[in-house]
């Protein structure tokens, strides 16, 4: 299944793990492996065509698999003239696996999302359909990005869109193909026109205890600037509003700091930058719930990996992900708690990188962390809707204040 290029990850010798790893979605492949597919990218010198995967046993150490097609199909290539395949999607439904994968070019509406099924997330796959095509004189919404959500009574929907016309939402019907042939959904995200609508990488969670759909996307550009933003609503259409009560759809000029912004570009505790964190995806196990993103290399930009981070809702019914990228389950479930932090402030703004100030908490500021893994706290001053994180390799939590900022802590 490996390319010829990468005859040196056959032989095991200079295997690219997650690097590489771009608009990543992970789904489980039903034999104790965890599949990721992703954008094509370069790896290993060479670029590739046909959607990267790679394998997993614990969602930690990655390997190189091979792609999943030989080229771009071409029904969706001789509609957008695409020579790569970005932003696959994989969902296991019965003994079927389902794959929307997107053909397109930088900077162009004339693009197509594409349907194919396997039997297994390893293959082989069957290019089915193109199921949302547009095109860039007559269009608005660009037909890139697609995600698959889950209403609250079990029925699939596809999430897609990108720059230009923002987000939209459509039914499937049960074999995985619109509910509409042609139709191209209800707009669920849109941004001003003076910064190209930049929003992209969305997807959507029900959750029963808040009775919310929360929906994930990503703002501003993948090179620098990404950050993950995050809204709710009581219907899978919309509105989507913000923690501070700010609408999604919102297209007025100036460009407003719309969505709860909860994973940004960051200083880790060992010194390393991550930079640009977006295009997210989520997985959900029997031990919890994952958001799936790239990030960059901030001391070397052009280089990208995929982070997974455990999500956790607030008492107040909103998802926040985890400071420190997931390494594996926790053994010790009962930290302590006081001692020095590292906070840090996800302000929107044009700061590349969020660095944290050092700080000393009392076991009193962070009782009900404590005592119930979420509650009210007090950091820095500020009161704080927050979850604990206890990871295999530190502690950590995520908070959002008054001012609908979120603040993240991680145990020095």
């Amino acid at each position: 299944m490996e390319p010829d290029y990468l005859t040196a990850v056959s032989d095991g010798t200079a295997d690219p793990g997650a690097w590489g790893a771009h608009d990543p979605t992970v789904v489980d492949a039903g034999d104790g492996r965890w599949l990721m597919f992703s954008t094509d990218t370069a790896v290993a010198g060479a670029p590739g065509v046909g959607v990267q995967i790679r394998q997993s046993r614990d969602l930690v150490e990655w390997s190189w698999l091979g792609h999943a097609f030989t080229g771009v199909p071409s029904e969706a290539a001789d509609w957008s003239g695409a020579t790569g395949i970005w932003a696959p999607e994989v969902v296991r439904r019965g003994h079927e696996y389902r794959m929307y994968y997107s053909a397109s070019s930088f900077g162009s509406r004339t693009s197509a999302i594409s349907f194919a099924t396997a039997p297994s997330a390893a293959g082989p796959w069957e290019h089915r359909a193109v199921v949302v095509r547009t095109q860039h004189e007559r269009d608005v919404v660009n037909a890139i990005d697609a995600a698959v959500v889950v209403d609250a009574e079990g029925a699939d929907w596809l999430l897609y869109g990108s720059f230009f016309g923002g987000l939209r939402i459509l039914p499937l019907r049960p074999d995985g193909l619109p509910a509409e042939p042609g139709d191209l959904g209800t707009p669920v995200v849109r941004r001003a026109a003076s910064i190209h609508g930049a929003v992209e990488g969305g997807h959507a969670l029900w959750d029963a205890e808040s009775a919310t759909y929360a929906l994930f996307c990503s703002f501003d550009s993948l090179f620098d600037t990404y950050s993950v933003r995050v809204a709710r609503a009581g219907a899978i259409t919309g509105p989507y509003v913000d923690h501070a009560g700010r609408a999604l759809v919102d297209d007025g000029e100036p460009p407003a700091e719309n969505g709860l912004m909860i994973v940004a570009g960051y200083e880790a505790p060992d010194g390393r930058l991550w930079q640009a964190p977006g295009h997210s995806s989520h997985l959900v196990t029997e031990s919890g719930r994952f958001l799936v993103h790239h990030v960059r290399d901030g001391a070397e930009p052009t280089r990208h990996t995929a982070h997974l981070r455990r999500l956790l809702w607030t008492q107040t019914g909103w998802p926040l992900a985890s400071p420190l990228p997931y390494a594996g389950p926790a053994v010790d479930d009962t930290p302590d708690l006081a001692g020095d932090w590292l906070v840090y402030r996800l302000e929107p703004g044009p700061d590349l990188i969020r660095r944290p100030s050092r700080q000393t908490l009392a076991a009193g500021q962070l009782d009900a962390l404590a005592l119930h893994g979420r509650g009210r706290v007090t950091v820095d001053g500020s009161d704080l809707d927050a979850v604990l994180f206890v990871e295999s390799h530190g502690v950590a939590f995520a908070g959002i204040d008054e001012r609908s900022v979120v603040v993240w802590g991680i145990r020095a």
